[in-house]
């Protein structure tokens, strides 16, 4: 077997493995947006029912009259945060910008709590639309608000994705740094005796921390090996932590990953010999063989990966049972 990469190459093409959002949206159409917990006053609380019974309709007309009777517009960027998030939950992307930047402005003259929260929500909107620089700018900007934010969304999950974003921009420097920063939070969150947190948006953290998206058309099998390393045992830690969508899609991400190296794999051909057929199937044969001895390693990696998880669940699991898979295939193949 090929000897690893050392540590810190390994994280220097880590930031080359996170972009949150470009091929596809982060957010299946089956998640809903982040729902916080403010103190409302009573006519916008009863909004938050309407919210949870999907009468959104209702719910806007309701907003809506509030803020044409309100006489106390300190609540008035609680009403646009609602208004935008029912925009966001019927996917009317255009008006839900226009409600959070609305809530935003006002709230940072009122609320910075409700800002930054905004700020937050509108960020997954920006990544829904493909809108690479105004994520960014809103990302840099919950970065100055993370007091307002739990510690888990503030110190790792907001660092991961603007590691994301620079690593796309082809800032390498930046997204290095913010990357570092996100992993050294995680393992010093989880650490902590009195750390809670869902176990949904535990997995979402490691899922950005791990995520890796590749160019179809130009990725070869070197440039997609050294991506695949660093970045499998955040999502196996994803796949570990929850039985949430962002698991599965981490347990996805890690079997999309290798079905694509060992299709390269077998869809090798050494060029030119053409004048000797039997040196070029040599050729291409002991190719094949040093490509299968990296995922042969990748895969041995990944099973010895521990995260600070209790329990194995079934995506994790199934993670580690292709893996053994995918071991006995590279030996026959070997043979």
């Amino acid at each position: 077997m090929f000897a690893r990469l050392n540590e810190f190459l390994i994280f220097v093409m880590l930031v080359f493995t996170l972009l949150s959002g470009l091929s596809c949206s982060l957010i299946s159409k089956t998640e809903k947006p982040k729902k916080y917990t403010i103190n409302y006053p009573r006519e916008l609380d009863e909004v938050n029912t309407l919210i949870d019974e999907r009468k959104t309709a209702d719910a806007r007309m309701r907003i809506d009259d509030y803020v044409n009777k309100a006489e106390n517009i300190h609540w008035y960027g609680h009403a646009y945060f609602l208004k935008a998030f029912i925009f966001e939950m019927d996917e009317n992307y255009p008006e839900a910008i226009k409600y959070y930047r609305s809530s935003i402005d006002h709230s940072a003259d009122y609320n910075s709590q409700v800002e930054a929260k905004a700020l937050y929500n509108i960020s997954f909107v920006y990544e829904r639309v493909r809108n690479m620089e105004k994520l960014l700018t809103s990302l840099l900007d919950i970065m100055k608000r993370r007091e307002y934010l739990d510690v888990l969304t503030g110190q790792v999950e907001t660092p991961a994705r603007l590691a994301a974003v620079y690593a796309y921009m082809g800032k390498t420097k930046e997204a290095y740094i913010f990357h570092r920063e996100a992993a050294r939070n995680f393992k010093q969150i989880v650490r902590n005796a009195r750390f809670r947190s869902p176990k949904s948006e535990i997995s979402k953290s490691l899922y950005y921390l791990g995520l890796a998206v590749y160019d179809k058309d130009s990725e070869s099998f070197e440039s997609l090996s050294k991506k695949v390393g660093p970045g499998q045992k955040y999502l196996l830690g994803s796949a570990e932590a929850s039985k949430s969508l962002w698991s599965q899609k981490a347990a996805n991400q890690l079997t999309k990953n290798y079905n694509k190296l060992w299709s390269m794999v077998t869809d090798y051909e050494a060029k030119g010999f053409d004048k000797d057929p039997r040196a070029k199937r040599k050729r291409t044969h002991m190719r094949q063989l040093e490509m299968a001895s990296d995922i042969y390693d990748y895969m041995h990696r990944l099973k010895a990966e521990e995260f600070p998880m209790s329990q194995v669940n079934p995506r994790s699991k199934r993670v580690i049972d292709q893996s053994n898979k995918w071991i006995r295939i590279i030996e026959d193949f070997a043979n």
